[in-house]
């Protein structure tokens, strides 16, 4: 019996990340963020491709945008306390041209998922609409229309979310290229 207590207490640390391995905490945020971006992009498509009718508004109520997009926000930068916090121990690129460019591309996630998300936030304060989700309201809207900050928001959101899903294809198939998918997440 105490023999088994002593193996147990030696087993690796799953939630963490190591040299070799993504921990459990990474690989969730990964996921999470993954199925969040690609249900921001589904509905968009789906309003996109049929206009408003019953399943649009329904899509839209269960995951709603503005919502959505704040949850990102929330999670991009748990996800980026939680790098720096493993920054020693997880997996490295190599340190090839390829290794930096995957260096770069990530770093650009980042970038864009809160660079879109801030974005949508200021559309909606700016056009004073409140943001709501599930009937709470969540961020009031302006009193008043703010069209200096609606500008460039409206400039930028829906084509650096377009870039964001150009990188996220890019990644998809690198990922399958190189096999890390199976790997490590």
């Amino acid at each position: 019996m105490l023999k088994a207590v002593s193996n147990s207490a030696a087993l690796p640390n799953t939630w963490r990340d190591t040299p070799f391995r993504y921990g459990l905490v990474s690989r969730s945020f990964h996921w999470l963020t993954a199925l969040l971006v690609l249900t921001q992009f589904f509905v968009v498509a789906m309003w996109r491709v049929l206009g408003e009718t019953s399943v649009t508004l329904m899509l839209s109520r269960l995951a709603p945008h503005g919502a959505i997009g704040l949850l990102l926000m929330v999670i991009t930068l748990g996800r980026l306390l939680w790098w720096y916090s493993q920054r020693h121990q997880r997996p490295q690129p190599p340190k090839t041209l390829r290794g930096r460019l995957a260096r770069i591309v990530h770093g650009a996630f980042y970038a864009l998922l809160m660079l879109i998300a801030s974005l949508g936030l200021i559309r909606h304060y700016a056009g004073g609409w409140p943001l709501k989700a599930y009937g709470w309201e969540l961020i009031p809207g302006a009193e008043n229309d703010t069209p200096a900050l609606m500008l460039p928001a409206d400039l930028l959101h829906s084509p650096l979310s377009w870039l964001l899903l150009l990188l996220v294809a890019g990644h998809i198939v690198m990922a399958i290229i190189g096999g890390r998918s199976r790997k490590n997440f």
